[in-house]
């Protein structure tokens, strides 16, 4: 069924059609555009999403490219995403991050290729290639839980330094005075900027601590990464992991050396993934405001879509403790 089909049923131009069926122009009166309407649902008519995307340019497709499909953390940063970019006519494609970097910029090649609308990238690294890419394709882009102070783009961030003022404040009020942080990868700027507001923050709390480094923001590094720290000296009594998925590798790890959470070692994530409330111990973590956070990359993207000259602008989300029982004083004379 196509729009002749309803132009000759209806006895207009396939023009009138066009610009009814589209909402558009007042070359159309409204008594014409219902009856326009009524055809074309009686008919079946659905409209080809394909032709229209050859003829505006436009296919209303966003790109999402998520670094990892597998982290439960963005399945409801994705989510919502969709679902406001959904109610403004736009659907999205998602797509993860290629591991290697030289095939980066091939992935952002191949969504411009199709022509989509805007990219929203959960995935950006320092010195990304799918930056340059983005640039290169001019495609409208927003960066989401990542910021690098990259000026280029809109972003929206959580507040990194606030999350890691929350995670100190409440050890130091348990008691604790060495805390140790199992740092994300460098690479990240959630990773980057954790780290250095811990090493900046410390001694403000009066504690001592130390940093271990983890390659990924996976379970399997933060296990690593923490029997790299338990083979250390002098055992901190708390340990502050950069994501919940290193948290988790790191109880792995305590649990072989066979020390309690939070008997013998206190222990806190961050991000507050799902279902993290339900492993035993239930963990302490910060969560991110990841509702906004969708809601407000949405928005930047659309403005962006709408005004792509105007200055980029970056969006500060404010994080929140969630206290559950994976931290508790330190034991006595620790």
């Amino acid at each position: 069924m196509t729009i002749e089909d309803i132009a000759r049923e209806a006895g207009v131009h396939p023009a009138s059609v066009s610009r009814a069926l589209r909402g558009i122009g007042k070359k159309v009166s409204e008594e014409t555009r219902q009856k326009i309407e009524r055809i074309a649902k009686e008919l079946g008519y659905r409209p080809n999403a394909l032709a229209a995307s050859l003829r505006t340019k436009q296919t209303n497709l966003v790109g999402i490219v998520v670094p990892d499909l597998g982290n439960p953390l963005f399945g409801p940063i994705v989510q919502g995403l969709e679902v406001a970019l959904r109610q403004h006519g736009l659907m999205c494609l998602v797509v993860q991050t290629p591991a290697a970097r030289a095939e980066r910029r091939e992935i952002v090649a191949a969504l411009a290729n199709r022509q989509v609308s805007g990219l929203l990238i959960l995935a950006a690294e320092s010195d990304d290639p799918m930056l340059e890419a983005a640039m290169e394709f001019s495609l409208p882009t927003v960066l989401v839980n990542r910021g690098f102070g990259e000026r280029r783009f809109p972003s929206v961030v959580n507040d990194d330094r606030e999350s890691v003022r929350l995670v100190l404040e409440h050890l130091s009020q348990l008691g604790h005075q060495r805390v140790a942080h199992i740092a994300g990868p460098a690479s990240s700027s959630t990773g980057r900027a954790r780290r250095q507001a811990f090493e900046e923050l410390l001694p403000g709390f009066g504690m001592t601590g130390v940093v271990v480094d983890a390659p990924a923001f996976t379970r399997e590094a933060g296990r690593d990464a923490c029997l790299d720290l338990l083979g250390r000296t002098r055992e901190p009594t708390a340990i502050f992991c950069a994501n919940d998925l290193i948290a988790m590798g790191a109880l792995d790890a305590l649990h072989k050396h066979q020390l309690s959470v939070p008997g013998d070692m206190s222990l806190v994530g961050h991000n507050d993934m799902p279902l993290v409330d339900l492993i035993a111990p239930p963990l302490t973590t910060v969560r991110i405001a990841t509702e906004q956070m969708s809601r407000q990359a949405a928005q930047l993207l659309l403005e962006h879509l709408k005004a792509p000259d105007e200055a980029p602008c970056t969006r500060v989300l404010s994080p929140r403790l969630v206290v559950r029982g994976s931290t508790a004083a330190p034991r006595a004379g620790a």
